[in-house]
């Protein structure tokens, strides 16, 4: 029988199927590691959404609060202001409330003013700065690089 080759024959199938059978638990181990794998990114996906859920609702229960006290200092200033305005004109007249509202209204252009001239300035100094940056930039490179190009 060994003549024939027979004994070696079952062998080399033997041998095939053990490696066929080790490498099919291979590729059940890589499916099965590839579906954890996909099962975890999964889970995190839905936990980052339940994360962003629960911060979005914060942030709007956050604005809420802070419109319900922003809310409550304006009906205070009204209040405040209906309580000035009452006790001034008891004292001074309606005509020198009435000159105490251009006042306010004077220093409230001034101060539009001054800050349409702040933001103005400060625009010119960021331009200023950007320039500066560009030509150092310039002066970097050809210190660097030169007239080698």
């Amino acid at each position: 029988m060994d003549d024939y080759g027979i004994s070696a024959g079952a062998k080399s199938i033997t041998e095939s199927m053990k490696s066929a059978k080790a490498a099919g638990r291979e590729i059940s181990k890589t499916i099965e590691e590839t579906q954890k794998e996909a099962i975890d990114i999964a889970s995190q996906q839905a936990n980052a959404r339940i994360r962003e859920r629960r911060q979005e609702e914060y942030r709007k229960q956050h604005a809420l609060f802070r419109a319900y006290d922003q809310y409550t200092q304006r009906q205070a200033i009204l209040k405040e202001e209906e309580k000035l305005k009452a006790d001034f004109v008891k004292k001074h007249g309606i005509k020198e409330w009435q000159k105490l509202l251009d006042i306010k209204n004077e220093i409230e252009k001034l101060e539009k003013s001054d800050k349409k001239f702040f933001d103005s300035e400060l625009a010119k100094v960021r331009r200023v700065q950007l320039w500066c940056l560009l030509t150092a930039a310039c002066i970097s490179w050809y210190v660097v690089w030169g007239y080698k190009w």
